[in-house]
């Protein structure tokens, strides 16, 4: 029996196995697509045939797929639901608070355990002194893993039993981020309209990793170079917008952010860089 398995192996679940593999456990690893796992089988990670044997050979499952939707179809086809009693899943996939609790009430109904947990950090950071987790569940449950959940990173935060703090905390994040796109898209339309280099605009953060590395992709066109696509941060995008109606909170700021998002969609620059959004920004708007 291995010590955890990882379901999705995208940027972030391969580097998940990267550094838990780095910290000396066996690991078991299954995607939908067979051949993102073959670069990662070998030596303390072992490739699973189907689903239900990824399940079976590890008390823990970690899920980290692109959206709650298709973590719901793995888990309820009948092959795994019949093989979840005694085991315990950490969902880290982006999900709606609704959701959160909707898994933690069928997994205990099959006498699993739940958490959810939200990433707030890059790839290329788990495991350091910048890797960044929420975790929400019940406290039994996060001991059970708090050792293994505590290697990701060194900013790792349990929430409480509140299973849907984590992902509540997670769309607030991102919904900071969505404003910083939009107003750095903004100012770099701002700069070019008065002939103000990028540069110079860059220089007034010279500690904002953020605006340094956005201005800098529009200043020099790089949208080929990204670690979350265009279609991605949509995708989460497409959570805060649900999340707003399911709370009947006001939905103007995800609704108008959103209306970009489609636009740059629809013109293709789904697998860029989210800056891509600047190409479908930077056109003159209607006229007064």
């Amino acid at each position: 029996m291995s010590d955890v398995t990882i379901i999705g192996l995208g940027l972030m679940g391969s580097a998940l196995v990267k550094t838990f593999q780095q910290s000396g456990y066996n690991l078991t690893i299954w995607n939908r697509s067979a051949s993102k796992m073959k670069p990662l089988v070998g030596g303390r990670v072992v490739g699973a045939h189907d689903v239900d044997q990824a399940v079976l050979a590890s008390p823990v499952t970690i899920i980290c797929i692109d959206h709650h939707d298709a973590t719901r179809a793995i888990l309820r086809s009948n092959q795994v639901a019949q093989r979840l009693s005694g085991r315990i899943f950490v969902q880290l996939s982006t999900c709606l608070p609704k959701e959160a609790r909707e898994s933690e009430s069928w997994l205990s109904s099959h006498q699993a355990e739940y958490l959810d947990g939200a990433i707030l950090c890059g790839p290329n950071d788990l495991g350091t002194e910048n890797g960044q987790l929420l975790i929400s569940g019940k406290a039994e449950t996060y001991k059970k893993v708090e050792k293994l959940i505590g290697g990701l990173g060194e900013k790792i935060e349990y929430l409480g039993e509140n299973v849907a703090a984590a992902s509540t905390l997670d769309l607030a994040w991102l919904s900071t981020r969505f404003g910083r796109f939009m107003g750095i898209i903004h100012a770099a339309n701002l700069c070019q309209s008065e002939a103000v280099g990028l540069d110079k605009f860059t220089s007034l953060f010279p500690d904002d990793e953020q605006i340094q590395h956005h201005a800098g992709t529009i200043r020099d066109g790089t949208f080929d170079q990204n670690t979350a696509t265009l279609k991605v941060w949509q995708a989460s995008l497409e959570l805060l917008r649900q999340q707003a109606r399911d709370a009947r909170i006001n939905t103007e700021f995800p609704d108008h952010v959103g209306s970009f998002f489609d636009r740059a969609i629809e013109a293709g620059y789904e697998e860029e860089h989210v800056m891509a959004l600047y190409k479908v920004m930077r056109d003159t708007g209607p006229p007064l």
